[in-house]
């Protein structure tokens, strides 16, 4: 079973995005939750697999935000949403340690395969 935490600010877009994704049965989301500052208190306590991050709600400082998650919890891969999949939100969120960049309005096997795609390339969190 594939373990994901959901960090996004709008509660519609992540009650959605854990319907689509619970659709693939080996994977469950075990957390989710809005506030960014808290992104790597919540990486610990959850232990999630991957984390999906809302690029938008990061701001300015969305590569900052990101590689300071990525510091913070290195071995659990992060998967970069947007509205916005503009070339340079994809090479900053990759840059700064998102393993794949989706955009929100993608088809939700393209999710779940780069859930996937993650998993496999990186292996599961550790406990």
């Amino acid at each position: 079973m594939i373990e994901i935490l959901i960090i996004d600010d709008n509660l519609i877009i992540r009650h959605m995005l854990k319907m689509h994704i619970e659709l693939d049965p080996d994977i469950k989301v075990v957390g989710e939750n809005e506030i960014n500052a808290r992104s790597a208190d919540l990486a610990s306590k959850y232990k999630p697999d991957v984390i999906l991050v809302d690029f938008d709600m990061l701001g300015p400082a969305a590569g900052q935000a990101l590689e300071d998650l990525h510091k913070a919890a290195p071995e659990i891969p992060v998967i970069a949403t947007s509205l916005n999949n503009s070339d340079v939100n994809v090479i900053v969120a990759k840059e700064a340690g998102a393993v794949d960049f989706v955009a929100k309005q993608a088809d939700t096997v393209d999710l779940i395969k780069a859930i996937h795609k993650a998993v496999d390339f990186s292996g599961p969190a550790s406990d």
